[in-house]
């Protein structure tokens, strides 16, 4: 496991919040969220991939939140951006195991170093207060898997609803099954109730919170489903790497089904306290070689400290 160094950490969450604006108490990205409670269940395949404790089948209480990749909490829900899902599976002993997704394959830069420079370059010129184009398009040129996410994502539609569109797990992890058979795998969560989207306008035009609003409307009806599906390694994809992609005909194995059940009553305390990791593990299941796992591990440790102190 390769580590960045912390001096590279600290400046990814400080370049974020000055992108983010002054928000005190607030995450520099991600900081519009909806945090919810659930249970999973494991399914009868899942011991096939991972002996972890949450899999076999019981019921597991859960900790969700739905989120805007926005750093502006007040940001309006039609603007086109990554929408996350991220779920934390209460383990006995008081510990947990974290997935974070996005609703869109792979991440903008493969390195956190070369993230925290695409960042840089977005950040306003000091003598204009704006940024400036030449130094994204510079560093686009020179990085063609940065060019390529952004254009996957500029073609991604607005959802309908928190509750229907697919996430994907940037990351791969090594997962053991019961029998020792061991394979690297990324993580995907698929709505049960199919995915919904809209048009740029017709989201702009409905109110700033409609994506909560929706969410509440729907759980008044029942349980708001997903099924966390496994897409398996094949011989010779890279676990490494956030922007590689791996073919469409790699296998899919079904882990279990998460039931969102309501939304959190204290969710403005939640929002400060939470941290989603996703280096929470649990035996069964270990990290890849990724250098962005640990590195997000401890941005968010950074920035869990700034706002816990209201900064």
């Amino acid at each position: 496991m390769s580590t960045t160094a912390p001096t590279v950490v600290a400046q990814l969450v400080e370049t974020m919040r000055a992108l983010a604006g002054p928000h005190p108490g607030f995450r520099p990205v991600h900081a519009k969220g909806l945090v919810c409670a659930g249970t999973f269940r494991g399914a009868a395949q899942a011991r096939s991939v991972s002996r972890a404790w949450h899999l076999p089948g019981q019921p597991v209480p859960t900790v969700i939140r739905f989120s805007n990749s926005s750093g502006n909490p007040d940001v309006h829900d039609g603007v086109a951006n990554a929408r996350a899902l991220a779920v934390k599976f209460q383990l006995p002993e008081g510990k947990h195991a974290d997935i974070l997704a996005l609703a869109i394959e792979g991440f903008p830069a493969r390195t956190p170093e070369a993230f925290l420079e695409f960042l840089q370059a977005q950040l306003p010129d000091p003598a204009t207060g704006k940024p400036a184009p030449e130094a994204l398009s510079r560093f686009l040129d020179a990085h063609a898997d940065t060019r390529a996410f952004l254009e996957r994502l500029a073609q991604k539609p607005v959802p309908a609803s928190y509750g229907q569109t697919s996430y994907y797990a940037e990351h791969a992890f090594l997962f053991t099954a019961a029998d020792g058979t061991r394979r690297f795998g990324r993580y995907r969560w698929i709505p049960e109730a199919g995915e919904a989207f809209l048009s740029p306008d017709s989201a702009s035009q409905r109110s700033a919170n409609f994506l909560r609003e929706e969410l509440e409307n729907r759980l008044h009806k029942g349980p708001v489903v997903f099924r966390l599906l496994l897409q398996v390694a094949g011989e010779g994809d890279a676990t490494d790497d956030v922007n590689a992609l791996w073919p469409a005909d790699r296998p899919l194995v079904e882990l279990g089904r998460l039931e969102v059940t309501g939304i959190s009553p204290t969710g403005a305390a939640d929002e400060r306290r939470l941290v989603f990791d996703p280096t929470n593990l649990t035996d069964g299941i270990e990290l890849s070689g990724d250098p962005f796992l640990l590195a997000r591990s401890a941005a968010y440790s950074i920035s869990y400290d700034h706002r816990s102190k209201g900064e």
